[in-house]
């Protein structure tokens, strides 16, 4: 039997697709594997729209470098405080020996908007990356063009450019 590390009452195991999670349903906090909470979280940030995750809000409590020490659910021993992804505002509870997560109420959804910024926002890098290196291409592509092309067979060549942009 599990207790919340919380409001110490007995934790009621859930599935969430085909993870297995401690869930208390007074303070619902959840208590899951950390390997099944990457999977969860992998899964789940696209349902965020990228407008949602920017303009989430994360604020951290106050006080909460003096926060009282959690004891893992599972095995008693201390649960590890640390900032999700360096924010201060999402303090996360783990236990090394059971290799698992403790996530107070609204941690994982503040998690999954925080995953979803953090992955547009670098989709967003990568594909403003990605067209500077085509437009290089192709401006290297069509100066390559020998000198003895004639004027349409030029603008041929730099249609064709465009076609495979």
């Amino acid at each position: 039997m599990a207790i919340c590390p919380r409001c110490r009452q007995e934790l009621v195991d859930n599935q969430v697709d085909e993870f297995s999670v401690a869930v208390c349903q007074p303070c619902h906090g959840v208590f899951v594997r950390h390997a099944d909470l990457v999977s969860i979280l992998d899964r789940s940030w696209r349902a965020i729209p990228a407008a949602t995750a920017e303009k989430a809000e994360f604020v951290a409590p106050e006080n909460w470098q003096h926060e009282p020490l959690l004891r893992c659910p599972k095995c008693v021993a201390p649960l590890e405080k640390y900032g999700y992804m360096g924010l201060a505002a999402i303090q996360i509870d783990r236990c090394d020996r059971c290799e698992s997560v403790w996530l107070d109420a609204a941690e994982l959804e503040n998690m999954v908007v925080a995953l979803a910024r953090s992955n547009y926002r670098s989709e967003k890098s990568l594909r403003r990356e990605w067209d500077a290196s085509r437009d290089i291409a192709s401006v290297g592509m069509v100066g390559m063009a020998p000198r003895s092309l004639r004027e349409g067979q030029r603008n041929a060549f730099r249609s064709l450019i465009r076609l495979l942009e």
